[in-house]
């Protein structure tokens, strides 16, 4: 983990904890070897999906003031996205069929902190789902992924993740599930759509406030007064 935090802020490589595993591994090595030798460290992940793990615990939610000047003094630029291809009828179909095939089904993507928030909350609450990661290996030939995600885009309106149905109508996001279990609002739909889970005490005797799930960088987002 020091290793890893020491290739970010050191070299700009942001890798997970595997990678930092890695060359600390092979800095070791190196140490051993003739002088002119060349070894080969590969880092197989990228770090954004540590940001909410002890790995990054020392840094702060908010930016420093260093970190701050320096994009203030950064030129401002244009992101272009790549685009999504159009919509295809065995991507609708298969999303239409997923939608229908349990009583709560969220479609999302394996690398999503929001993703993995909704996740945990049902898991917390008792009520099984069904998931579709639109982002998983198997979905990859012929860009069928990004037609699925082309597909729920049309479907629903909104362009995040993860989406969450209930009974095959579509109720938003994972902060919108959070707020709407702390509205009360989220526990009759899924009742009313026969989700919730049998026994006492109710909902798994889940009491807790639904934002712990969120990503712990969000802890100081103004969503969690609401």
């Amino acid at each position: 983990m020091a290793c890893a935090a020491e290739l970010a802020s050191a070299e700009g490589l942001f890798t997970g904890t595997s990678g930092g595993g890695i060359v600390h591994v092979a800095l070791q090595k190196a140490r051993t070897l003739p002088a002119g030798s060349t070894v080969v460290a590969m880092l197989p992940d990228t770090g954004e999906r540590y940001l909410s793990t002890p790995l990054f615990d020392q840094i702060p939610a908010d930016m420093t003031a260093e970190e701050q000047a320096l994009l203030d003094g950064v030129p401002p630029s244009v992101a272009f996205p790549q685009p999504l291809p159009e919509p295809t009828a065995a991507a609708q179909r298969l999303l239409a069929d997923f939608v229908q095939s349990d009583k709560v089904t969220v479609v999302a993507m394996e690398s999503c902190e929001f993703c993995w928030t909704i996740f945990k909350l049902l898991k917390a609450i008792g009520v099984e789902y069904k998931a579709l990661n639109f982002d998983a290996l198997e979905y990859a030939p012929n860009n069928l992924g990004n037609e699925i995600r082309a597909s729920v885009q049309e479907r629903t309106g909104a362009v995040t993740f993860p989406q969450v149905f209930v009974a095959g109508e579509f109720i938003g996001g994972a902060a919108d599930a959070c707020v709407m279990w702390k509205k009360g609002e989220l526990q009759p739909l899924l009742e009313a759509a026969g989700a919730k889970p049998a026994g006492e005490p109710a909902w798994n005797g889940y009491a807790n406030d639904p934002f712990e799930f969120l990503p712990k960088w969000m802890t100081k987002n103004p969503m969690r007064t609401k």
